[in-house]
């Protein structure tokens, strides 16, 4: 009877030590394997002045013998971000990704007159300028325990940029696009909230400094911050 009771109370143990370590043992497991990670935020475009584009308006309406009398104008420099992700956590520390974002566009608008051969006549004129690529990076991890986590990310985009103008006068519309790419860098951090060791929930800034080429569609730096959501198997 005592070696049946001893059994049982031996058997009994090693199940609560195999309980007690099956979070450990996750935990372990999660701290390498593959990532997916969706992010949606908000972005500003930096570098990009009114003035400017105003100065861009009258010398493209000069260059049609179409000089420019009455300018009013307005720039809208935010919009919305979208990113997709997919990469590997090769320890609690560092990982590796790809991805393809979307930043958005920025819109100018302008409304006024020109001198048509003498004749004053409406004119209008407007200007977007948009980028979306792909991205190759790493992130540095520094967990706060079991749940919290700041991250750094940094690396490099091919950025698509591409841009659209319309110019009226009276009657008369022209409108064209054009896009080029672009290499530059990105980098920003994060901080976020792990649940039950597979999500992640965080708020993450990147800066993507100076896409687009100075010499075709020009370039602007961007700020994103992004609302993510990941998950890590």
């Amino acid at each position: 009877m005592q070696h049946r009771r001893t059994a049982r109370l031996a058997r009994l143990l090693w199940v609560l030590v195999g309980l007690a370590a099956m979070p450990v043992a996750q935990a372990q497991y999660l701290d390498r394997g593959w990532t997916m990670e969706v992010g949606v935020g908000k972005t500003r475009f930096q570098d990009v002045e009114q003035a400017g584009l105003d100065q861009l308006t009258r010398d493209f309406f000069d260059s049609f013998a179409l000089p420019v009398q009455t300018l009013a104008s307005t720039l809208d420099t935010r919009d919305r971000s979208l990113a997709l992700l997919a990469g590997y956590r090769f320890n609690r520390w560092l990982a590796a990704d790809v991805g393809f974002f979307s930043l958005g566009s920025f819109q100018y608008a302008s409304t006024g007159t020109v001198d048509d051969a003498g004749t004053v006549r409406p004119s209008a004129f407007t200007f977007g300028y948009r980028v979306r690529g792909v991205s190759v990076g790493g992130t540095a991890t520094l967990p706060l325990g079991r749940n919290l986590e700041l991250r750094a990310r940094a690396g490099f985009a091919n950025s698509d940029v591409s841009v659209r103008y319309t110019a009226t006068v009276g009657t008369d519309t022209l409108a064209d696009k054009f896009s080029d790419t672009s290499q530059d860098l990105y980098y920003g951090v994060g901080a976020g909230f792990v649940v039950w060791d597979y999500y992640r929930i965080g708020v993450d800034y990147l800066h993507h400094d100076k896409v687009g080429k100075a010499s075709g569609t020009g370039t602007a730096s961007v700020d994103n911050v992004m609302l993510t959501l990941g998950f890590r198997y």
